[in-house]
């Protein structure tokens, strides 16, 4: 295979508590707080906003936590609602839930970034992606699929789910892996798993790329088979290599985590991100981490708004590969880099 190095990673709840404050840990107790959440609620990343609400309280690191959603557009929905905050951050402050899909939707929309937008405060957790076939498939291993996807890049359908969103972005991250045109790559999307794997199974699709722990269920009652997964190392129930083992250099994880508004003092900034540590530190958070399949990938403050800087642009060359950009956009980042 070719080497070619490629790392990325990858209605409202009001929940109310007691008074009090964690001592030693850094990060105040908020008065009241909202979690804006670019999903339908029971939908994406909407459990772990609810999480989130319920470990705050019950740390005793918020006396009060509303999640509120706001889905549709690659996350352009909340992004657009996640106004600039009134007041101090501890009296009633306002977390905006993000992912790589509100990310390619801002760039995708040709809007301003989500790192320039919002003020970055920590990567939480993440999802493993693994790419599927149906148990009859002629595809064996994904050493069958790189070749065939290599002679043909439009020969084969992956579905996932929407265009732009993070299944789309890792298969034309795969794609530039493995020395493919990413423009002639066949993507479907779909609203939901049930209609993915409904397309997969009457042929309309030749293999499914996305949520590892969506998938298990269906490879569980050896329905679907498992030819690669985007993690470092296997996943445990997941009987595939990684990308890495069949060297492709490529790591990736769904993430998730959460933005401040634009222009937080340094001060309120200090305590987001220390309430974000505290966050991340808890037994109670970790548990709910384990019980829900998310893998912690934790990174704060200035290593997280790095970070996403870099993920941003390399999310928008892969975007532009996939045809998704349009040309005014193409154009003006050309311009940008001169």
């Amino acid at each position: 295979m070719h080497r070619r190095r490629f790392l990325s990673l990858a209605a409202g709840l009001a929940v109310a508590g007691g008074c009090g404050r964690v001592g030693g840990t850094g990060a105040p107790v908020m008065n009241r707080l909202t979690i804006v959440a670019p999903a339908a609620r029971g939908q994406g990343w909407d459990q772990a906003a609810r999480a989130l609400a319920a470990v705050l309280v019950a740390e005793g690191l918020a006396r009060m936590v509303e999640v509120s959603n706001y889905p549709g557009g690659l996350g352009s929905a909340a992004l657009g609602a996640f106004v600039t905050a009134r007041g101090p951050f501890v009296r009633e402050g306002r977390l905006l839930l993000t992912g790589m899909p509100m990310v390619a939707g801002a760039e995708i929309a040709n809007a301003a970034s989500v790192v320039k937008s919002t003020t970055p405060l920590a990567r939480l957790v993440g999802d493993w992606a693994v790419l599927a076939v149906p148990v009859k498939s002629r595809l064996r291993s994904f050493e069958d699929f790189a070749a065939v996807l290599r002679r043909n890049p439009a020969g084969l359908v992956v579905g996932g789910r929407l265009e732009g969103g993070s299944d789309h972005v890792l298969y034309g991250m795969i794609g530039k892996c493995l020395g493919v045109d990413a423009r002639l790559l066949d993507y479907a999307a779909y609203s939901g798993w049930p209609e993915a794997f409904e397309a997969v199974h009457d042929g309309r699709v030749a293999a499914l790329l996305g949520s590892a722990r969506s998938f298990m269920p269906e490879i569980a009652a050896g329905r679907l088979r498992p030819l690669v997964v985007s993690s470092a190392e296997r996943i445990e129930g997941i009987d595939a290599p990684t990308l890495m083992e069949l060297d492709v250099r490529l790591e990736y994880t769904d993430w998730c985590g959460v933005l401040g508004p634009r222009g937080m003092s340094r001060e309120d900034r200090d305590a987001a991100v220390a309430l974000c540590d505290r966050i991340d530190g808890s037994p109670r958070w970790r548990a709910l981490c384990a019980a829900n399949g998310w893998n912690r990938v934790y990174l704060s403050g200035d290593d997280f708004r790095q970070w996403l800087t870099t993920e941003t642009g390399r999310t928008r060359g892969v975007l532009g590969e996939l045809g998704l950009l349009s040309a005014t956009a193409t154009s003006y980042r050309h311009k940008l880099l001169g």
